[in-house]
């Protein structure tokens, strides 16, 4: 009797050993699930969206598409219709365009990048639009 009572003990503990084990697993599994996304939800979220639209008119700092601005910075490369990077100054508008674009919280969204496709009636690189920033 007190040999089964020992072997009992020890296949007990060997037994909790294991569930020991796998629980920690499964929490780390869930913790690492959560904390992906709640950093997929940040404000620094990153996603950059592809789209082929018309840019209607450009300011010193951004163009506009689809009556909304579209802020252009310093780093976004802007390419003409033979693919050779180009200032925002030389950008000629209306045309159609690959607009590259981030959304940022709280403020319009953001080009990375824009490939003039084809220029559309009466495209020039003057600004023709009011530019408030």
């Amino acid at each position: 009797m007190n040999q089964l009572t020992g072997i009992t003990f020890k296949l007990g503990r060997h037994f909790f050993k294991k569930q020991s084990v796998l629980l920690y697993i499964l929490l780390t599994f869930f913790s690492l699930q959560a904390l992906s996304v709640c950093l997929a939800e940040t404000p620094g979220d990153q996603t950059i969206i592809s789209e082929t639209v018309i840019i209607e008119s450009k300011g010193d700092a951004g163009i506009v598409i689809a009556e909304r601005r579209y802020a252009v910075l310093k780093s976004t490369v802007i390419l003409d219709i033979s693919g050779k990077t180009i200032p925002l100054c030389d950008l000629k508008v209306p045309s159609e365009a690959l607009v590259e674009y981030r959304l940022v919280k709280d403020q319009g969204p953001v080009c990375v990048r824009i490939e003039n496709k084809r220029l559309l009636q009466g495209a020039t690189s003057l600004v023709i639009a009011d530019d408030d920033g």
